[in-house]
């Protein structure tokens, strides 16, 4: 487990997309930055388009950096994997066998058998060589991890970002048309998180989950979306504030729209339109979690509090505050439920 600054451990999450890559050529999708510190940085930005109206936006990025970390995997079950810190120039000529750079794994290429050639780098020198090897319309596969964190913008209101950092990106097994029938759409996440509570949406059976998240360097608010009711009902008769579990999903992409009348004269009868007030709305879409990863003691509101606390000291704090017994999608079977017990 990395070395925290709270003490706590991260509570981490994933995801998966299959697509078409999207936005290379888009003004700024990559980004060479200098700061006043001399620190250089690279950052893409593209597009995984997982279906006719989805794109999911991933980021690469990584500093270059006077020192480069090595990674060899232990050879023994039980075993430490060992690591080795070289000179930035010489990332990939370390010439002991078995040791790679930690980074970003890149496949852009395959060999004679159509399998994915990879090749692990640096998150700095993964980000530019994917925006010069790969063309919008490329069939991809993306893994990766998800980050959180918070800032306050000028006017003191408190801005939530959510990144999809790329640990992984090749080509995919066989090119994507969205027309074949047997294609089938992923754009699916994991994460652990600290369940707060669970609030109904008054017009729709659409449920909105509040927890935190352990970052690294911080505890940060988030929310994810419910539509399955059962779930919904589900957690909120189980889980008590500040218990952890285990959660998982999809990222979920649809229009906004409004029906507004035409206000100016026409003939015949009044037209309507549909007026799109934002191109996409993105939720992260819990459809499972899993009962046997609770856990009610590490999370505690007094436990969180002081790593918040521990946090403020430092400087750091920007916010407040697989198993066949799943509940939700993973669980086939269906049980009977008196709904006057229920809370929806």
């Amino acid at each position: 487990m990395a070395k925290t600054k709270h003490g706590l451990p991260e509570t981490k999450g994933n995801y998966q997309l299959r697509g078409l890559i999207t936005g290379m050529k888009r003004e700024n999708a990559f980004k060479n930055q200098t700061f006043t510190s001399g620190a250089e940085r690279n950052t893409l930005n593209f597009g995984v388009k997982t279906d006719s109206i989805s794109t999911i936006y991933p980021t690469i990025e990584g500093f270059k950096s006077a020192k480069a970390y090595l990674f060899k995997q232990a050879e023994k079950k039980g075993d430490k994997p060992q690591q080795k810190v070289v000179d930035w120039d010489d990332r990939y000529n370390y010439e002991e066998e078995g040791f790679f750079v930690i980074g970003t794994r890149v496949g852009l290429e395959k060999d004679e058998n159509n399998k994915n050639i990879i090749t692990t780098l640096t998150g700095y020198d993964a980000a530019q060589d994917v925006h010069s090897g790969l063309e919008d319309g490329t069939s991809v596969f993306v893994k990766g991890k998800l980050d959180y964190s918070s800032f306050k913008n000028r006017e003191g209101d408190k801005i939530q970002s959510k990144k999809l950092l790329v640990d992984s990106v090749y080509l995919n097994s066989k090119e994507i048309d969205f027309e074949d029938e047997e294609y089938v759409s992923l754009s699916d996440f994991q994460q652990r998180l600290v369940y707060i509570g669970i609030d109904k949406d008054p017009k729709e059976d659409k449920f909105f989950v509040q927890a935190k998240v352990v970052a690294q360097n911080s505890i940060e608010d988030v929310e994810f979306v419910i539509y399955d009711k059962p779930l919904a009902n589900t957690l909120k008769r189980n889980l008590k504030p500040y218990t952890a579990i285990t959660v998982s999903g999809s990222i979920k992409c649809s229009l906004d729209t409004e029906e507004v009348e035409e206000k100016k004269e026409v003939w015949g009868k009044e037209n309507s339109f549909t007026k799109v007030n934002k191109p996409v709305i993105r939720e992260f879409v819990i459809e499972g979690a899993n009962p046997e990863t609770i856990d009610v003691e590490t999370y505690t509101q007094e436990i969180l509090e002081e790593a918040v606390r521990k946090l403020n000291e430092e400087g750091l704090q920007k916010s407040t505050g697989g198993s066949d017994q799943s509940w939700g999608k993973a669980n086939e079977k269906q049980v009977e439920v008196d709904e006057d017990l229920l809370p929806w």
